[in-house]
């Protein structure tokens, strides 16, 4: 028993110790019963360094499939060696992807005052306790040198009233000014716009993997639920580098 324990530890060694290669084409079969599964084709597949296993990742969600499409793992690599965690790495790689794809235009940001240290980008619901909380802290955020995006993500869902709240501040003439207003519980005019991108920000925030709000996306790609004050959040950003 010692010495299968022992020729696992060695095996999962070889095999986190060593970068992931390269992308893959899998067969219909494969595909179909990933359709069957996740209700949609993987974002990426790669090859892993053990030989019958793939890395399959459906936006920031990482998989490992045998190749003979028997079996699914669903947990975290880690690098013995140097004890990094592969898995969380290749995570936070897929997030950036991910956010890179945002457009700014469709962002509510209040910017660093003077010099701009930090940048995080804020899944938000209109109605959350601690989204407001943490709203009341910008100007101090602010004056620390971070920058602040919000993206919508209200958590009641599609037709709710957070919902139609978030299309109302993104659709208003004054984002910042509709935002600042809501987090104060004052009213919002009723605003409807067609290039409203509150439910695409909803799908985003799910695809990241946001579970609640505040989610905070930092620059690296790693993902930091729930509220911070902005003095221990700037600590925070400083110590890992964001």
């Amino acid at each position: 028993m010692q010495a299968r324990k022992l020729f696992s530890l060695f095996l999962l060694t070889m095999l986190v110790s060593l970068p992931l290669q390269a992308e893959v084409e899998l067969d219909s079969a494969l595909k179909e019963k990933l359709v069957s599964v996740f209700g949609g084709q993987p974002d990426q597949v790669s090859e892993t360094p053990l030989k019958e296993l793939l890395e399959v990742t459906y936006g920031a969600q990482v998989f490992y499939l045998s190749k003979d499409g028997d079996y699914l793992i669903n947990g975290e690599m880690f690098d013995l060696n140097t004890r990094t965690n592969l898995t969380k790495q290749r995570l936070a790689e897929a997030r950036q992807s991910l956010m890179a794809q945002v457009d700014e235009s469709d962002m509510i940001i209040y910017k660093a005052k003077g010099k701009e240290k930090h940048v995080i980008s804020v899944f938000t619901d209109i109605d959350c306790v601690y989204c407001r909380k943490l709203h009341k802290g910008m100007d101090e955020m602010n004056a620390l040198g971070i920058t602040v995006r919000y993206l919508a993500y209200p958590r009641a869902g599609l037709n709710s009233p957070s919902y139609d709240k978030a299309v109302s501040v993104w659709c208003a003439g004054d984002r910042n000014k509709a935002m600042d207003s809501a987090k104060n519980e004052d009213k919002v005019s009723n605003q409807r716009c067609d290039n409203a991108p509150v439910k695409a920000q909803m799908q985003l925030g799910q695809s990241v993997g946001v579970s609640g709000t505040p989610a905070m996306v930092f620059s690296d790609g790693s993902l930091m639920p729930g509220y911070l004050p902005p003095k221990r959040l700037a600590e925070t950003l400083e110590k890992n580098g964001n």
